[in-house]
């Protein structure tokens, strides 16, 4: 098996590795040697689109762990450079982060889409570093509102430190080169928990979450006023209206097709949309775009901070910094609840997730910063992320499909 092989049939077992429904084809795209290690771009030519990924590798030394190598060079055996102290710190000094106290680091085992590195100072994890695997031309937009809002003060995200930027062959630019973000590097808050986790055990208790509910309440408006004022706003213009308008009914016809339950709620979910269509509508700005429990971690002290501002992983890069509907990011937490209360099933589930709902509705109706939400709008993207849902499930989970039918017919009573 040759070296590009080699590397592709490690990449197509990472869990980062997005082309899973499909045979791979890889090819290296670009390869560059960097402190430690050598940076390699290879592109998977296989999918319904050209994906490209960020694989740097380091020379192991003897003897080689099985379960850590990636392939052979001529230099000698191959690792996830990732693993790799020198390139680890040499990567967090590129992006202008002081290195002259790191002490250590170790990769996160629990990450999907990308690698996290922690770096100890003096002996304590004080930074995290998240190296994206998946490349696209312009800035990440994770790296973009964390800055933002880190400039700003924001007490609803940990503190940015610093990014680093990579360029690479693109023959359909008329540079014939593409820029992209390769990572960044923020605070590391120890003894946080997963929002997801945290509000699941609540559930499976029956245990009070209101107050959890409405700290999350106020971060998100905190989140939407620090963006809206250091980004800017815009109307939602008549074009807009009408594109987010196709987008709701595409995914509608989508879900009615493989789903009956849904085809039988057609009309009503039809008659909801056209209303909201026809509302005043808020002003758009940069939202998260894809927010739910799993997207928010608790602190020790009492609190939340909000991670991950990618947005929807499947959208393009470009799609994801167009001004959108805070709104939208308030029903994909009224969604989370309802998949919290469900999965977790708790001697009340539908009374657990409803009074979270409530409870983190008014508090960011109250909060400093949030945006007016119209019942008819929030109806409609409510709707809008079930209806996605119960396509997803009837796919994938088909014993879930009853989780976003529900939904459904909550927002229709």
């Amino acid at each position: 098996m040759g070296f590009t092989e080699e590397l592709g049939a490690w990449v197509a077992r990472q869990r980062w590795y997005a082309g899973k429904g499909h045979e791979h084809r890889f090819r290296i795209l670009d390869a560059r040697p960097v402190p430690g290690a050598t940076r390699y771009l290879i592109m998977d030519d296989a999918g319904a689109l050209p994906a490209l990924y960020h694989v740097p590798l380091a020379l192991a030394a003897e003897p080689v762990d099985p379960n850590t190598l990636v392939g052979h060079s001529e230099a000698g055996p191959l690792i996830d450079a990732t693993r790799h102290p020198e390139f680890a710190v040499g990567l967090l000094a590129e992006m202008g982060v002081d290195v002259t106290r790191v002490t250590g680091s170790r990769v996160l085992t629990a990450e999907q889409s990308n690698t996290s590195i922690v770096f100890d100072e003096d002996g304590r994890p004080t930074i995290i570093l998240k190296l994206f695997r998946t490349l696209h031309h312009g800035e990440n937009p994770d790296v973009t509102v964390q800055r933002v809002l880190s400039d700003a003060g924001s007490p609803y995200v940990p503190r940015f430190l610093g990014s680093l930027d990579g360029e690479w062959p693109d023959v359909g630019r008329a540079s014939g080169v593409a820029h992209g973000t390769l990572g960044f590097a923020q605070e590391f808050l120890p003894g946080v928990r997963d929002g997801w986790a945290v509000a699941l055990e609540a559930a499976g208790e029956g245990r009070d979450f209101t107050a959890a509910a409405r700290d999350l309440g106020t971060a998100v408006a905190g989140v939407h006023g620090a963006l809206g004022a250091a980004l800017g706003t815009t109307d939602a213009g008549a074009d807009q209206v009408a594109s987010t308008g196709t987008a709701w009914r595409r995914r509608l016809t989508i879900a009615a097709a493989e789903v009956p339950a849904v085809a039988e709620r057609l009309a009503a979910i039809e008659a909801v949309y056209r209303a909201a269509l026809e509302r005043p509508w808020p002003r758009l700005q940069r939202i998260h775009g894809d927010l739910h429990l799993g997207q928010v971690l608790a602190i020790p002290q009492g609190g939340w901070r909000i991670v991950d501002f990618e947005g929807e992983p499947l959208r393009p890069m470009e799609e994801r910094a167009i001004p959108d509907l805070p709104p939208r990011d308030v029903a994909g937490m009224l969604r989370s609840f309802d998949y919290a209360s469900a999965v977790a099933g708790g001697p009340d589930a539908k009374g657990w997730a409803a009074v979270c709902q409530v409870a983190f509705l008014d508090a960011y109706a109250g909060a400093p910063g949030s945006v007016e939400l119209d019942p008819v709008l929030l109806k409609a993207l409510v709707l809008d992320k079930a209806v996605y849902e119960a396509t997803y499930e009837a796919r994938n989970r088909p014993d879930w499909l009853p989780v976003p039918l529900a939904g459904i017919d909550a927002a229709l009573t």
